[in-house]
C-alpha cells in the first residue's frame, strides 16, 4: 500500500477518547476514526472513544491522532 493510499482526501473528524477521568479529544480522518473505534470495540475496552459533531474551527484548534495513519491503512 502506498503512501497515498493511507491518507485519503477525506474531511475530518472530532474524535474523543475518555479513560477513566481523562478526556482525550482529537482530529482524525474520517477512516481513521472508524478504523479506530472498530479495533477499540473488537478489544471490548472498558472506555469509550466516540465521534462527536464539531465545526470546522473547532477541529482547526485540536491535536492530529498520534499514529493516525496506522489506523487510516487498516
Amino acid at each position: 500500500m502506498t503512501a497515498a493510499a493511507c491518507q485519503p482526501a477525506e474531511a475530518d473528524v472530532h474524535l474523543q477518547i475518555r479513560l477513566a477521568d481523562i478526556v482525550l479529544d482529537y482530529v482524525a480522518t474520517a477512516r481513521a476514526a472508524r478504523n479506530l473505534i472498530d479495533d477499540w470495540q473488537r478489544r471490548k475496552h472498558r472506555h469509550s472513544a466516540e465521534l462527536i459533531g464539531s465545526t470546522v474551527e473547532h477541529r482547526r484548534l485540536l491535536p492530529r491522532l498520534p499514529c493516525e495513519r496506522l489506523f487510516a491503512c487498516l
